[in-house]
Parts: structure tokens; C-alpha cells; sequence
């Protein structure tokens, strides 16, 4: 199994519980990073005030490297990155940040980077983890981000075996309500975990420790906050909710 990951963070976040679960069954699972790469150039103002709000300087990305080894080693899964630069750091064809400001990473469209949108996919298609993988894990794009949009459109050219998983946190926030009436596909699968695979997910996103302020509005409730959303989900025992198709 793989997960595709747009950054860092996002299969533990959304998947980490499977994970869990198959490191527990023997079963072979990879995250596969797509941004993960340094910068196009210089950095926006946006991605400098990123840094600082994540307590980081110029070595951003080793840093978070580093929790992310830590992250998927507690939970027993492989790690493969494809080193291409996330938003806040791309360039565009006039030499300018493509998103300039943070908000401008939300409500874009992947259809502005179909050149990106063909690497991904030249590169997926060209890892063995993907062409060996019997199921694939993608994120449904909640909350709008474009690189979760770009991996997305990615993966529905594969041809592979996949099931979409909810991106969180953008799942728990206020402004992501309703999601489902636009991207939901069909057949939703609740995939209820025990009580040992959702402390060890809980315990992988406390890895992503200079994420948090990120990450989280409360950042001393999401603990508390994702296991109430897993509950929900899963009828009183905790739960991952993927979905088979879309529509």
C-alpha cells in the first residue's frame, strides 16, 4: 500500500491509524511525499512569515524532514519523496512567486499547473512503490489547498487502484463544512481502528511538532478535537472514513 502525500504531514494526518495498522500485519506500506523540495528562488514575504511562525530559518525543510522520519518510523511505514517545491515556494513563468501571499495557495485552480501536474504524474508512474502498490491512498482535496489539489488530479490519471481519504485537519474546521456536496465520491468506507493504532497515530502527529501552530486552531485540543471526528465516524470507536470512487 501507499499513501500520496502532498506534504510532509498529510498521510500520517489523514492515514496514520492504517498505517499502524499494517505495520501491525505485516502488511508493507510507503508515504510518498510529492513537496518536500527547497525553494525556486528566493523566498516570498508569505513563506518567510511560514518560517517564522514554524520557528524555523533557512533549513525549513530539513527540519521538517527530520519530524517526518521520525512520524512514519513510529508508525512502521516507509518513506519515499519526490523533492518538488511546495506552493508557498514555487516560482512562476514570469520569475515571480506563483503564490505570493498565503491565502493565494487556497481556492486555486490545478488546471493553472498542468505542467506540474504532468511531472507528478511522469514521476508516480515511474516510482516502484506506485506501480507495485495494490491500493493507493489520495487526499479528496478538503480545505481547497492547491498542492492537495495537484496531487489529486495526479492520481486520477494513474489508473490504479484507489481510495480517497479526508485531508485533515481541514476536515474539523468550521469553513470546510458541507465539503462532501462537492468532492465526496461515492461508497464512503469507515475503517474503525483499535484502541493501540489511533494512540500511536496521535502520538506520529505530535512528531510534527513545529507544524502544530499550522496545523491547528487549538493547538492544545486536536488531540481531542481529531479523536471526537474519529469517534463520530467510526459509531463510539475511532476511525479513518475513505471513499472508493469518484463520481
Amino acid at each position: 500500500m501507499a499513501v500520496l502525500s502532498p506534504h510532509l504531514d498529510d498521510a500520517v494526518l489523514s492515514c496514520g491509524a492504517v498505517l499502524s495498522g499494517c505495520a501491525a500485519a505485516g502488511v508493507h506500506a510507503v508515504t510518498v511525499t510529492v513537496f518536500n523540495g527547497p525553494p525556486d528562488g528566493p523566498l516570498s514575504a508569505a513563506a518567510r512569515d511560514f518560517h517564522a511562525q514554524c520557528g524555523h530559518g533557512d533549513d525549513a525543510m530539513a527540519h521538517r524532514e527530520i519530524e517526518d522520519d521520525l512520524a512514519t518510523t513510529h508508525l512502521g511505514a516507509a518513506s519515499i519523496r519526490l523533492g518538488l517545491p511546495e506552493a508557498l515556494y514555487r516560482g512562476g513563468t514570469s520569475g515571480r512567486h506563483r503564490y505570493p501571499k498565503g491565502k493565494d495557495i487556497f481556492g486555486s485552480r490545478p488546471e493553472a499547473e498542468a505542467e506540474l501536474v504532468a511531472d507528478i504524474i511522469e514521476r508516480l508512474t515511474s516510482t516502484p512503490a506506485i506501480r507495485e502498490a495494490e491500493l493507493l491512498l489520495v487526499p479528496l482535496g478538503v480545505g481547497d489547498h492547491i498542492d492537495h489539489q495537484i496531487v489529486a488530479a495526479a492520481a486520477r490519471k494513474l489508473r490504479r487502484p484507489l481510495l480517497w481519504y479526508e485531508d485533515v485537519p481541514y476536515v474539523l474546521f468550521d469553513n470546510c463544512l458541507g465539503w462532501e456536496d462537492e468532492l465526496a465520491p461515492t461508497d464512503p468506507m469507515a475503517c474503525r481502528v483499535i484502541a493501540e493504532h489511533w494512540r500511536a497515530k496521535l502520538d506520529a502527529i505530535d512528531c510534527y511538532a513545529s507544524q502544530h501552530s499550522i496545523l491547528w486552531h487549538d493547538a492544545t485540543r486536536w488531540r481531542q478535537d481529531l479523536t471526537a471526528y474519529a469517534i463520530s465516524l467510526g459509531d463510539g470507536v475511532p476511525a479513518e472514513r475513505y471513499w472508493r470512487r469518484r463520481p
